[in-house]
């Protein structure tokens, strides 16, 4: 629910930067009121240590991960200095349904299932901005701040055909945290903006009491360290704002949006990894399945694009490209037990190195340097064997090391969905900053392709990733210096 109501939120965003008339050059000083939506990633660390029996044992969860929709308003206030710098303070409350969900059914047990959940949701942030006008009319800004987030228990359940039970698992706390983010705020109207914004959130670990009410805790210890990055889109209304018309921008620059363009860029990402065992035997009827919806991976990448535009009407601009990323999405579970001077380890690694990407886009000119854009296409990444290595460590020295491959690499194809705002700040440069979304599908993957290939006979392995990033790029375009921009009617 909160999930189509994020998208609505989205959809209505748009829909009202279309059909506005043309932008003011307004005053960024004053009050703000914003309403609207996003999609959001979870990466979730949990531990779990015995209590007095073995020093220092601890399994450690790191990218157990979540995703869903979330609603979000709030106010603020911005004040202009240096003529192009603007600083501001806000706080935002988001109402979101971000879910964790893992899953095993064994049919032949008498349909027997158990399902583990764990939901964020809702963050109040509390922070501040520090902006830069690139034109009168758009605003490209940091965020930095304080982050207050409630959940939910993790709740468990186990059922069967003779009946069912459910209850809490662990009963989790809030979390405080901090914030980071960045984004662009343009105005599409007189007193109104939209803004878009990726934003990553850190929070501290905090303990969960396992089985609340039973004595457990007293002999097992849990923690849980959420991390979570949004990408989000608001419309604004911004009290006292001028109503001076923004069809001569200082600086201006020249020249229509019809041309090639080579771009250079980096960005920040989240994935999360839907994956399911399943016996493969020819009897019918399923005899296992187990399903995690959410091993997740975050991560840095930079990239390099390529692409052209077409100004179809003056306020009409489409567009086609491709993008190739290099990335760092990984992913990692480690499990330690220590005792003296001796330590075993061990620990599942993966990561997404590289996405390509070819689309198209959709603009809209708010001003004769700004467009709202919106971008779809063809995706595909990488995703790298996935590693098991265990080791023991004595006296501070490996003593035993050993690895296997446990799942295969594999490439994954689907589709793309995005938005953002690009602004030229010359004749040839622009800045573009963008959200995306990436569908990857479902592929096969081959269990321990290396020492066990066999077992792919009796078990399938599927992954179905998805991954959201938020980017920044600098284009420098070959076109539109022969003809200066005129007024946007």
């Amino acid at each position: 629910m909160t999930y189509k109501r994020a998208k609505m939120a989205l959809l209505t965003g748009v829909s009202i930067t279309i059909l506005s008339g043309q932008a003011f050059a307004g005053n960024w000083d004053g009050f703000s009121f914003g309403i609207g939506g996003g999609y959001g990633i979870a990466n979730n660390e949990l531990g779990i240590a015995p209590k007095g029996l073995i020093d220092d044992a601890k399994l450690t969860i790191d990218g157990f991960g979540g995703k869903g929709g979330f609603f979000t308003f709030g106010a603020g206030y911005d004040r202009t200095i240096f003529n192009n710098l603007v600083i501001g303070a806000f706080v935002d409350y988001d109402v979101s349904d971000i879910d964790t969900t893992l899953s095993l059914s064994i049919p032949p047990l008498a349909d027997a299932n158990a399902r583990a959940d764990f939901n964020i949701e809702n963050q109040l942030s509390i922070g501040g901005r520090l902006g830069y006008l690139v034109s009168p009319t758009t605003l490209f800004f940091t965020t930095f701040g304080y982050a207050r987030v409630e959940t939910s228990n993790i709740k468990a359940s186990l059922g069967s055909d003779v009946g069912s039970i459910s209850g809490t698992l662990a009963s989790v706390g809030n979390f405080n945290g901090y914030f980071v983010g960045g984004g662009v705020e343009t105005l599409i109207s007189n007193g109104f903006s939209i803004k878009g914004e990726y934003r990553y959130t850190s929070l501290q670990t905090e303990g969960a009491t396992v089985l609340p009410g039973t004595g457990i805790s007293d002999f097992v210890g849990a923690s849980l360290k959420p991390q979570i990055q949004t990408g989000r889109v608001s419309l604004n209304y911004r009290f006292g704002g001028k109503s001076e018309p923004a069809d001569e921008p200082a600086p201006r620059a020249a020249g229509t949006w019809t041309g090639s363009y080579l771009g250079f860029g980096a960005g920040y990402g989240a994935a999360t990894n839907d994956i399911t065992l399943a016996d493969r035997s020819p009897q019918p009827g399923s005899i296992f399945n187990v399903d995690i919806d959410g091993m997740g991976s975050q991560g840095g990448f930079i990239s390099g694009t390529v692409g052209y535009d077409y100004q179809a009407s003056p306020r009409i601009v489409v567009g086609a490209f491709a993008d190739a990323d290099f990335s760092n999405l990984h992913h990692n579970t480690s499990l330690g037990v220590s005792e003296d001077d001796a330590t075993l380890g061990i620990g599942i690694k993966s990561r997404f190195q590289n996405i390509f990407m070819i689309g198209g886009r959709l603009g809209y000119l708010t001003t004769p340097d700004t467009l709202i854009f919106g971008s779809a296409g063809y995706a595909n990444a990488g995703l790298d064997d996935t590693n098991l290595r265990a080791g023991i460590d004595f006296g501070g020295q490996n003593v035993l090391s050993e690895g296997t491959v446990l799942f295969d690499s594999k490439r994954f194809s689907g589709v793309f969905f995005g938005g953002g705002v690009e602004t030229r700040l010359n004749e040839a440069l622009s800045l573009k900053a963008e959200y995306r979304y990436l569908d990857l599908g479902s592929e096969r993957m081959s269990l321990l392709p290396n020492d066990a290939p066999e077992i792919n006979e009796f078990v399938s392995t599927k992954f179905d990733p998805v991954i959201q990033m938020g980017r920044l790029s600098i284009n420098y375009r070959f076109g539109g210096r022969d003809e200066a921009s005129v007024p946007l009617k």
